[in-house]
């Protein structure tokens, strides 16, 4: 990065350059900055060797105010992971595939000039944020954030699985072919901990640990989950058979009987501080989608209100 101007702007804007809608993004964002009478922001692209954490720290010792990010879930969790803990807000214009964050902050989708209007003048407000510790079988350890959800086993084998070509075109109806053809797939032999317990947990087709998700078509992954509630919400995912499927795809699309589904053999619900999994032999993870390989341990934790996010 190049050295801090001696003064600087209020606002910056952290823009992943390769999505389509990126430069229309920055335009909505300078229009909305300029129209709120905070002057011309500061532009910071991301490159795939600082994908938005250092863009975002070097906005912070600029003296920006809030850092506004327009990309998809990974670039939002790469630059909330370098904000956690400050006072700077944090705006998402989301233009990514899936968008998973902006949606479960119920923040507006398809209309750039109000994603940047909202995500410019928006009141800030505490919101939690996850952190995922993973270790592959060569004792390689990856550290990341994530602000949605963070899971091993066959949800990320899936999201490994969708071609980049797919992903651009086809954005998060890519992710059904690749998911339809797992659903029958064996589970994995994990051990499960929470805060220090163990989980009977059984052969598992995944376990997500989620701070809180909604989905495309209006599914949520743990009905009843919020942003700041201070929870790590966790989902052990063994469907036995296409009816176990039927059932949790109705839990997905909020057909359960409450906003706290109760268990079933084929998804059960915990809620806690922090989650370790161990697993005999490399598995997949993923982290808001990301997916990180040959991994053996998991210890995955939630940080309550650390980000001041506007939704």
């Amino acid at each position: 990065m190049t050295p801090v101007p001696p003064a600087g702007p209020t606002l910056a804007v952290v823009v992943n350059p390769v999505r389509r809608s990126a430069a229309h993004a920055v335009r909505a964002v300078r229009a909305a900055s300029l129209a709120a009478g905070g002057g011309e922001p500061l532009v910071l692209e991301t490159t795939p060797a600082e994908p938005g954490g250092p863009q975002a720290r070097y906005a912070v010792r600029a003296g920006v105010r809030r850092v506004v990010v327009a990309g998809g879930d990974g670039t939002v969790r790469e630059v909330a992971g370098a904000l956690a803990g400050g006072e700077t807000g944090l705006g998402v214009i989301p233009i990514g595939t899936a968008n998973l964050f902006a949606r479960s902050a119920l923040l507006p989708l398809d209309d750039l000039r109000r994603s940047a209007a909202s995500a410019v003048t928006g009141a800030a407000r505490p919101t939690d944020l996850g952190e995922a510790v993973l270790t592959s079988g060569a004792g390689l350890v990856t550290r990341a954030p994530f602000l949605v959800v963070a899971g091993l086993g066959h949800d990320a084998a899936t999201l490994a699985a969708v071609r980049p070509r797919a992903k651009a075109w086809l954005r998060w109806l890519a992710y059904f072919a690749p998911g339809l053809r797992r659903l029958g797939s064996p589970g994995h032999a994990l051990g499960v901990r929470l805060d220090g317990t163990d989980l009977a947990a059984g052969p598992l087709w995944s376990v997500l640990a989620v701070n809180a998700a909604r989905l495309p078509a209006g599914a949520r992954v743990v009905p009843g989950a919020r942003l700041d509630d201070g929870l790590l919400h966790v989902v052990l995912v063994s469907p036995r058979g296409p009816a176990d499927w039927v059932r949790i795809a109705r839990t997905g699309l909020g057909r359960a009987t409450s906003d706290r589904p109760g268990d079933h053999p084929s998804l059960r619900y915990r809620s806690g501080a922090r989650l370790e999994v161990d697993a005999p032999e490399p598995v997949l993870a993923q982290v808001d989608g990301d997916v990180v390989p040959d991994v053996v341990a998991a210890d995955l934790s939630v940080r309550p209100g650390a980000l001041r996010v506007v939704r």
